[in-house]
């Protein structure tokens, strides 16, 4: 019983979080600084490798993995789609 309590607190958690549509790399993404976005999106232009990407936001205090990264440049993120 007590897993079956994990998974439900887990996923109530997870639709709690889920309200604005977008994932989890897109909210931080709206978030930076007109002058990181600009950073940002030049490293991808660049083509920076996804691993040189997240360490970078990492060392300066943002929270992301290489796999919701992946998600989201692949379309395939909770974020709406067109």
């Amino acid at each position: 019983m007590a897993l079956e309590n994990a998974f439900g607190e887990i996923l109530s958690k997870r639709s709690i979080r889920r309200v604005g549509g977008v994932c989890t790399y897109q909210e931080m993404y709206d978030n930076l600084t007109a002058n990181d976005k600009k950073t940002l999106d030049e490293a991808w232009a660049k083509g920076y490798p996804v691993s040189l990407i997240v360490q970078a936001l990492r060392s300066d205090g943002y929270k992301c993995s290489a796999d919701t990264i992946r998600l989201h440049r692949s379309g395939t993120c909770r974020c709406p789609k067109e």
